[in-house]
């Protein structure tokens, strides 16, 4: 580990920040975003309206730091525009009332700022935004970042934006069918931390990890690349732990679970499942060999183990059970139904609309 590394530059944070900030963001909260207490000292702000900007709005909530956000209501705000966070803020998005909250038709940007903690939070960019250049989520730069219980959907350039991101975890959350790119996440710098996530119906970056990478207890379904690093410089350390990848109707090739992963990368891969015969039963095989990259002896974090609780078999019943927003709305409905086939459903898609769900392939909320 060299004194530029982005490991030691995640270390030498977490040890300048004040005790208060390494508790973890919420009970329960894990990985590399875990350390950040988003907006949880500051004063509680309402969100009163589901129109987007004005007074009450989620808009004028995000606008300044330190803030804790809860809603008095539920329902999708359609973005006119791009929604830009402030630093130190906590989205409680399992406060909403009813069918929870979402955005709908623009990008959540976190891009440069700090500090920032979003639950059960749904972001669905799709085709309503005009500008196909930007992301469903946007955390390009940003540090100390955890999202957990969220449902990311049709991004059209990443569904996660995360080059530049220090210190982030995204844990039990959706990303699901992306459009455009048709990509996952992008992650570079790091650390980062993905847990018990479902990956959905993408064509690449599931995700793409340029930077130390924790990716455990994830389910993989209907890939064309999944596990991706893309031999473009780097050297990065992976702990890929207890993981299943499952083929669908759009896989091309199911030995691209791990995808681009050449020598200069140290992988430590163990407890992975591939189901690659798309027959409608969870049968797969072992998968533990990611491309050529240096096999290491054991995790390069001393977290990965104790994180790694599930089997592959287990994490794809827990995460299928709890993953994404609470209550489970149309769109979450409807992708892990498509998992639960098996191999039999699922498409890369090129517009929401293509699920021939309500509201023009958003769902209603």
């Amino acid at each position: 580990m060299t004194l530029s590394s982005p490991l030691f530059i995640a270390i030498l944070t977490a040890l300048s920040l004040p005790l208060a900030l390494t508790q973890p963001a919420f009970p329960g909260a894990i990985g590399f975003g875990s350390i950040t207490a988003g907006g949880n000292s500051g004063p509680i702000v309402h969100v009163t309206t589901l129109a987007d900007s004005g007074p009450g709005s989620f808009r004028d909530a995000v606008s300044h730091s330190n803030r804790n956000i809860v809603f008095d209501v539920g329902g999708y705000i359609e973005l006119e525009s791009a929604i830009s966070l402030s630093s130190s803020l906590t989205v409680n998005g399992q406060t909403a009332p009813g069918p929870g909250i979402g955005l709908q038709g623009g990008e959540l940007s976190a891009s440069g700022k700090s500090d920032i903690v979003i639950r059960n939070l749904r972001v669905r960019q799709g085709t309503l935004d005009p500008d196909k250049g930007k992301s469903a989520v946007n955390l390009g730069k940003a540090t100390n970042v955890i999202l957990d219980h969220c449902s990311i959907a049709y991004g059209q350039w990443d569904s996660i934006d995360a080059v530049g991101v220090v210190n982030l975890t995204v844990s039990n959350s959706i990303i699901a069918l992306p459009i455009g790119q048709q990509f996952g996440a992008h992650v570079e710098t790091g650390p980062s931390t993905f847990y018990r996530n479902l990956w959905v119906s993408a064509h690449n970056r599931q995700p793409l990890a340029k930077d130390d990478t924790q990716f455990i207890n994830n389910v993989v379904y209907n890939y064309q690349a999944a596990y991706t690093v893309a031999n473009t410089g780097g050297v990065f350390s992976h702990d890929i732990l207890n993981n299943y990848f499952i083929a669908g109707p759009g896989t091309t090739s199911a030995n691209d679970d791990y995808f681009q992963i050449n020598a200069g990368q140290s992988v430590y891969a163990a407890g992975n499942f591939l189901d690659s015969n798309k027959d409608g039963v969870l049968n797969g095989v072992p998968a533990n060999t990611a491309g050529s990259a240096k096999v290491l002896a054991k995790p390069w974090a001393g977290t990965s183990q104790g994180l790694a609780s599930l089997s592959a078999a287990q994490a794809y019943t827990e995460v299928l059970n709890g993953v994404g927003t609470s209550p489970r709305d149309e769109v979450d409905g409807f992708v892990v139904s498509t998992v639960q086939s098996l191999g039999t459903k699922g498409a890369i898609l090129k517009s929401q609309a293509s699920t021939g769900l309500s509201n023009g392939g958003y769902g209603t909320l």
